[in-house]
């Protein structure tokens, strides 16, 4: 027979091994998370660049010399810069707004 000190240590070996195994699961489990949301998050990227080449051909296919031509004869198209630093003289009154007719800012 068993006696007590050797079904103790018995029992704390079996407790000893199961924690261990509990742990080892645990991180291949943490480790089999993460994989699985590296993965959705190339799917996403994957994803995201599909659509960007998608509308990169919208606006290549729309953009053509003839539309390039006819935007910069728009009369109420001002460059970029003029527009930056002239908002503040717009909201002040101080300049015209563009397209109306000679008018004043509102």
């Amino acid at each position: 027979m068993m006696s007590a000190g050797v079904f103790a240590k018995l029992v704390v070996l079996v407790i000893g091994v199961g924690g261990s195994a509990v742990g080892v699961l645990a991180l291949r489990q943490s480790r089999l998370q993460a994989a699985h949301e590296a993965a959705e998050a190339r799917l996403r990227m994957r994803a995201h660049t599909e659509r960007t080449m998608e509308l990169r051909a919208q606006i290549a296919r729309r953009v053509t010399p003839e539309a390039l031509a006819a935007f910069a004869d728009d009369p109420d198209l001002i460059p970029a810069i003029e527009a930056r630093h002239g908002a503040a003289e717009m909201i002040d009154g101080a300049r015209e707004w563009p397209g109306s007719g000679g008018g004043r800012a509102p």
